[in-house]
């Protein structure tokens, strides 16, 4: 037996000996909440006397209304830059990219699993794994993991910190069936002998008819490695350092180097008698995270409990006292006739079942047997359940309420109230839980830690991968992807260097959000100025049917909606060349409506020399009897026809000088444009701004 199994089954004994009081408990607990919540002992004796045993299950109720509540403000890793390499852009990508693993892996179901263990026992897991997209890709991709037996991981016993990111070791034991054991480790032990195991953890479930259970082991080791420190005073350790020419282009160099312990996490897969399989974890974290409920430190030993460990006796006194009453209620006489003898005489069978039957009349006799005058039969009432059992019931149920933290705002405020009033009581009522959202909240946090840490190797290749933006709106993007432009070849989208950071968002989720800036928007719309520039903005964010394709057509109209967000270049300096461009493209309009003008007087000044043949034709073939009428009118003629052309002549001048000035406005616009597409624009719009 090697030296790992024998660490794995004495971590294993270690942390299950430290944590067997919340193991118990919390098993416990869970019993309670899914309805087991009479004492065997009671149960059984007023099952022998035929006693009913109610249960009115108010807790799974209250551990629901936590739950739902966390489901409604979801917490949202957001992702920042936190060194000279990283870049906002590439924090927005990553920042995407985590938001596709968390939908692609359904990790909501992760985060609720535990959650709702949290709120239940004290506790709970999820994981993050990393796995091949498709069988026939190379490709990995990175999932969180839902893990719905809490019982099954067997975590570091001194860890102290809420999202368990100090952890040096940690055990999952899980189900594989039989027939798949044996295709993937064919001549291995099954692991029947694996005999140590904690509560909720039970050995006979190591072994069934159909499946084998196997340990993943996980711990943490310091491996001996060199540190690096770049000119601008960030470290990073030698097998992570950029390639020269990326250090190179980034203006950076290697000024000092030490020696150090770098972590190194190791995984094994084992059975009870060997190790199944063994590598090292990408990553610097154990990625097993928790989520904790109350924990309480009393001498040595930590005590994690939700909300069920307390309200088991409150919840116990409900059940009883229910019972009572209703026990009370149906051993009670049933309600009985007062009459005087010989009052049913010839309706005995109406008054024997009064009680049974839902006849609209009684009849009876207004004289007793001695034919003496009687009153009608009365009615006797039983006596009521007692006033002190309902009572107590009532101050069980309040009792309850308190212990766990959880009230309804409606039952402690008496009259009418606003809704303003009731909300401000919900606040005080979830303040008394808050605890649970916030440390899921930090766990989250952490696991937005790990998968930055594992995003620069596994998405270590050009590739092309889907990245969901704040609206949940997807779009697909090539990571690590080459260019080349003219300063040489540069790497778009490069989320191999740099560091990020996490930042949580907590409240209302993205819908909420746009509901609210509708609501905000909507008495600013009365303003037709405002409504030209944040129009668009209002329909997009609106529900009703029709909305995007009034949004998309006012935003066709609105140049700041055209706005590329994506791109390299400034929102200002893009708004500077759209108008440009909007500059350029009236000029050649009017440079074509200049150029169609003169063309258009090239023709007439054509015609009218055509014209002008013509009649000097029909005068040559007129008779010449009246010459002095003709040569008058061959005078006018020519000064009108020397007139006509000087004013042509003047006119295209004119007209050419406008053109040759249209077309020099139009080539310096032309080149500014092409130097706000080089970046010269931008560069000077930064330094402006700097």
């Amino acid at each position: 037996m090697s030296d790992l199994i024998d660490e794995a089954r004495d971590f294993l004994r270690l942390s299950n000996d430290a944590e067997s009081t919340n193991r118990q408990e919390g098993l416990a607990d869970l019993r309670f909440v899914s309805g087991e919540q009479w004492p065997a002992e009671m149960q059984n004796s007023r099952a022998l006397e035929a006693r009913p045993c109610l249960t009115v299950n108010l807790m799974d109720g209250y551990c629901r209304q936590i739950s739902n509540q966390q489901r409604q403000q979801r917490p949202r890793i957001k992702v920042h830059a936190v060194s000279s390499l990283a870049q906002k852009k590439i924090a927005d990508v990553i920042e995407g990219l985590v938001r596709h693993i968390e939908v692609n892996s359904d990790a909501d179901t992760a985060y609720d699993t535990a959650f709702d263990f949290a709120v239940k026992i004290g506790w709970g897991y999820w994981r993050v794994v990393t796995d091949y997209v498709r069988e026939d890709s190379f490709d990995q991709d990175i999932y969180i993991q839902a893990i719905d037996n809490p019982f099954t991981v067997y975590f570091d016993p001194n860890s102290v910190l809420p999202d368990g990111s100090d952890q040096q070791k940690c055990l999952i034991s899980d189900f594989i069936t039989k027939d798949e054991f044996k295709r993937k480790y064919p001549g291995a032990d099954d692991g029947s002998n694996f005999q140590f195991s904690g509560a909720g953890d039970d050995a006979s479930e190591w072994l069934t008819k159909e499946d084998v259970r196997v340990a993943e082991y996980f711990k943490i080791d310091q491996v001996r490695s060199k540190l690096v420190m770049l000119s601008n005073k960030e470290t990073l350790w030698a097998s992570d350092l950029p390639p020269p020419e990326i250090l190179q282009r980034a203006g950076l160099t290697v000024v000092g180097d030490r020696d150090s312990f770098k972590r190194q996490v190791k995984w094994a897969k084992v059975t009870a008698m060997e190790t199944l399989e063994e590598r090292i974890w990408p990553g610097r974290w154990i990625p097993v995270i928790p989520t904790y409920g109350n924990v309480v430190t009393i001498g040595s030993k930590r005590h994690r409990f939700g909300i069920v460990k307390f309200g088991k006796d409150p919840a116990r006194m409900v059940n009883y006292w229910n019972t009572a009453a209703t026990e009370s209620i149906a051993l009670a006489p049933k309600a009985k006739w007062l009459m005087a003898e010989g009052q049913d005489e010839g309706f005995e069978n109406e008054w024997a079942q009064a009680n049974q039957s839902s006849r609209a009349t009684l009849h009876y006799k207004q004289t007793d047997l001695m034919e003496q005058p009687a009153p009608p039969p009365q009615r006797l009432q039983p006596e009521p359940p007692p006033v002190g059992m309902l009572q107590a019931l009532q101050q069980a149920t309040g009792n309850l309420r308190e212990v766990i933290g959880v009230n309804d705002p409606a039952m402690r405020i008496n009259g009418n109230v606003s809704g303003k009033a009731l909300n401000s009581e919900k606040q005080q009522s979830d303040n008394s839980t808050f605890h649970f959202y916030d440390n899921l909240t930090r766990s989250i946090k952490h696991t937005g830690r790990i998968i930055l840490d594992l995003v620069p190797k596994i998405y270590d290749q050009e590739r092309e991968s889907r990245i969901i933006g704040d609206d949940g709106q997807p779009d697909m993007i090539i990571i690590n992807g080459r260019k080349t432009t003219a300063e040489g070849e540069v790497i778009e989208n490069n989320v191999t260097v740099g560091q990020y950071d996490v930042i949580m968002d907590t409240g209302p989720g993205y819908n909420s959000k746009r509901q609210e800036a509708v609501d905000a928007m909507a008495p600013l719309m009365q303003n037709e100025e405002l409504m030209k520039v944040i129009g668009d903005l209002y329909f997009r964010n609106s529900d009703f049917p029709g909305s995007e394709v009034i949004a998309d057509r006012l935003a066709a109209q609105n140049p700041l909606a055209q706005i590329d967000e994506k791109s390299d270049i400034p929102p200002a300096i893009q708004m500077q060349m759209k108008q440009m461009q909007q500059m350029v493209q009236q000029l050649q309009q009017q440079l074509q409506a200049a150029e169609q003008t003169l063309k258009a007087r090239s023709d007439l000044k054509q015609m009218e020399e055509a014209a002008e043949t013509n009649r000097e034709h029909m005068r040559l073939t007129v008779k010449a009897h009246d010459i002095d009428s003709e040569e008058r009118t061959r005078r006018h003629d020519v000064e009108s026809q020397v007139t006509t052309r000087a004013h042509d002549a003047a006119l295209g001048y004119k007209k050419a000088m406008d053109v040759e000035e249209i077309r020099a406005h139009l080539a310096l616009l032309l080149s500014h444009i092409d130097q706000a597409s080089k970046g010269d624009v931008q560069e000077e719009a930064i330094e402006n701004a700097v």
